[in-house]
């Protein structure tokens, strides 16, 4: 079974790697031109849990040249995800099918707009990973990926993308709901990523201090709200002692957690963002989940406009300020 995998960072290029590593075709594809060339150079190296690996594998910034293919693995951040779905639909055989690994909720929904309910399956990974530089993926903890047919089935598909994934080395498991186990990470998600981002520390630094952890439970309280008015079915019956004990042992650093410290557009949108959107939609308050989306974008801006940003002219900014307000009041006045 060809496959695409769409997203190659740092969980793109674990698993894209450990497939191809594994004796399946795999191509990478991913926008960043960077890190496509040192994988078409020197190979990828996947690194971590599984060893230490220097992988030759087909590498492209698009989609330009390449075959149709059987399958696909979409891992691009879910502000990507509509991107995406329009390149797997390039890429896929008109029976060919995709399968998101993604954080956050709406992209099965994304998908399933651009390439039909029938061409999509889902699932959720409980892997880590970095990217530390281009041409590499770190491997930092071995977990469950747990993937299922939308409408519930066991087809020979969805088994037959379980026997890849486990012949790769990478754990995993056919459900019967993927969605409920999407919600659940979510959960999770929302419960830690976006705190990490905006504190930076740890999830285990986090649990031992105690007023961030105390923060943490005001958020679990509005999440579970939601997910409770909502009504949904939830893969882990215990969400706020499960996300309690992963903090209390784990160290790593999430996604959201490297995109800021990068000065990268973060997945907020799609975690406690979405989060909000899904409360407001309910008449719920979440004053909590608001603040740390509030903050999350503030911090964005700020390390955007560090890292990635000529120096700003805050003399220059402050009269071009003061000369709208003028034009403003003179406004008035006519």
């Amino acid at each position: 079974m060809h496959t695409y995998v769409i997203g190659a960072g740092a969980m793109g290029g674990i698993y894209g790697g450990l497939l191809a590593k594994a004796g399946y075709e795999v191509t990478l594809i991913d926008i960043r031109q960077d890190h496509i060339g040192v994988v078409e150079r020197d190979g990828l190296v996947v690194e971590g849990v599984r060893g230490h690996h220097v992988i030759r594998v087909p590498a492209q910034t698009d989609a330009t040249g390449l075959p149709p293919a059987d399958f696909a693995i979409i891992f691009t951040d879910a502000n990507s995800t509509k991107d995406a779905a329009r390149t797997a639909q390039l890429l896929l055989k008109p029976d060919g099918f995709a399968l998101t690994l993604q954080n956050g909720i709406g992209n099965v929904e994304s998908l399933i707009e651009t390439l039909g309910k029938d061409r999509v399956v889902a699932g959720v990974t409980m892997n880590s990973g970095a990217f530390p530089r281009p041409g590499h993926a770190a491997y930092t903890n071995a977990g469950v990926t747990s993937i299922g047919e939308l409408d519930g089935r066991t087809t020979p598909r969805i088994e037959a993308i379980a026997g890849m994934l486990n012949k790769a080395g990478i754990e995993t498991k056919v459900v019967s709901d993927p969605m409920a186990e999407i919600w659940s990470k979510f959960v999770l998600n929302c419960a830690i990523n976006s705190l990490t981002a905006v504190t930076g520390l740890r999830s285990g630094e986090m649990y031992r201090t105690p007023e961030v952890n105390a923060l943490q439970d005001r958020v679990i309280d509005e999440i579970l709200a939601v997910v409770e008015r909502k009504g949904i079915k939830l893969a882990e019956p215990e969400p706020r002692k499960k996300i309690k004990a992963h903090c209390r042992i784990r160290y790593n650093r999430p996604s959201m957690m490297q995109h800021m410290e990068q000065g990268r557009r973060t997945e907020i949108d799609a975690l406690n963002g979405a989060l909000v959107r899904e409360a407001k939609a309910l008449g719920i308050a979440v004053p909590y989940n608001e603040a740390v989306v509030a903050i999350v974008k503030g911090m964005e801006r700020s390390r955007r406009q560090s890292l990635h940003e000529p120096p700003r002219d805050y003399k220059k900014l402050e009269a071009e300020a003061e000369a709208e307000v003028r034009a403003e009041a003179a406004a008035v006045k006519r």
